[in-house]
């Protein structure tokens, strides 16, 4: 049974950060695949409109949203738009919306558009969603239970959408492989950026998996925007072997590169999930979350507490300042990250 009625418009709001963007973009390309019918109206961050795009959404109303760092943006006039692009909405009459959150900011923002119906998840309480929102419910939204098990992002999204839409998605290519297989010498990828400094791999072992990557005459490229170019080159520069540095200065560039490369060995962030959201094979470098959680499609998700209490710790880390600080993700090892590749028996290594 759909809850989205023949030919509804439907108003999507993604408010949040790029990754959560490109995610929901992906999974609902699947959803409008099977459901041609619906119009789609993408209510989300003015950054975010070239992700939606590129998953085939056009139909795209954007504001600034006092949501997930954006309250500076709001403070210094994006109030303005928020409140146009809401009598915007207002008027095209929306029958359903949705938030893939839950969040008291949300589902409220979801109730001042004035749709016949809003929904929002709501997580059970021992759901690690559960601790990472505001969770005081909003009178007249109508929230969609997550059982406490449905722990998988790429998989949980997918089950919500189905079941508004009344048709079963699922993503063509199953989440937490235990490798990656390839006919031919893979192109390869690092990205070892990430706002938050807990996610960082050390450099040391980036520069031994280049090293191990060397020995299948394999030259890996480091994807950076503009303002990481300057930290790849420290990191990088010198380095031996060769580590090509690849900056973008738009967003359009770093797709545009990312299409070049059959694999990306990243940290959580953004890129991992646009890359595979481009239908590349990832190798995620996890701290903090258990891999599994946040495994894109088409991956191996690599992620271990390295003797931490703590973990996992929900992206809040509680090691900081301690002598254990990111012990999760400093155990991983290079060779870890290539076991997870299964070359080509024809691969020959450079030391053979």
């Amino acid at each position: 049974m759909s809850l989205i009625p023949l030919n509804a418009t439907v108003c999507i709001l993604s408010a949040r950060r790029f990754g959560d963007a490109i995610m929901n973009a992906s999974n609902l390309k699947l959803a409008s695949q099977a459901r041609p019918d619906i119009k789609w109206i993408i209510w989300t961050k003015p950054e975010f409109s070239l992700l939606f795009k590129l998953m085939g959404f056009d139909n795209l109303i954007t504001a600034e949203f006092p949501i997930a760092g954006g309250f500076p943006k709001i403070i210094k006039g994006g109030w303005i738009d928020l409140i146009q692009s809401t009598i915007q909405l207002r008027k095209m009459k929306i029958d359903v919306s949705f938030d893939f959150i839950g969040d008291t900011r949300e589902s409220f923002l979801g109730t001042l558009i004035g749709s016949r119906v809003h929904y929002s998840p709501k997580w059970a309480p021992s759901h690690w969603m559960h601790h990472l929102i505001w969770r005081m419910q909003i009178p007249g939204v109508n929230y969609l239970s997550v059982k406490p098990n449905d722990h998988q992002v790429y998989e949980f999204i997918p089950a919500l959408l189905s079941e508004l839409v009344g048709s079963k998605l699922s993503a063509p290519i199953k989440p937490s492989l235990k490798k990656l297989a390839f006919d031919t010498s893979p192109k390869i990828a690092f990205h070892p950026y990430s706002s938050q400094a807990f996610k960082k791999w050390p450099n040391q072992h980036w520069l031994k998996l280049a090293q191990l990557l060397s020995q299948y005459a394999i030259t890996p490229s480091t994807l950076c925007s503009s303002s990481e170019e300057s930290e790849a080159r420290d990191q990088f520069g010198s380095s031996i072997p060769t580590v090509h540095i690849a900056p973008s200065e738009s967003l359009e560039q770093l797709i545009a590169e990312i299409k070049k490369f059959d694999l990306l060995i990243g940290v959580d962030s953004f890129l991992v999930h646009l890359a595979s959201a481009l239908g590349k094979k990832t190798i995620v470098i996890n701290a903090g979350n258990l891999p599994q959680w946040w495994a894109p499609p088409n991956s191996v998700a690599i992620g271990q507490s390295g003797g931490c209490t703590y973990y996992p710790c929900f992206n809040e880390p509680k090691c900081i300042g301690k002598i254990t600080e990111s012990a999760c993700i400093k155990s991983i090892t290079p060779e870890q990250i290539i076991a997870a590749i299964e070359f080509d028996s024809t691969i020959h290594m450079g030391r053979e």
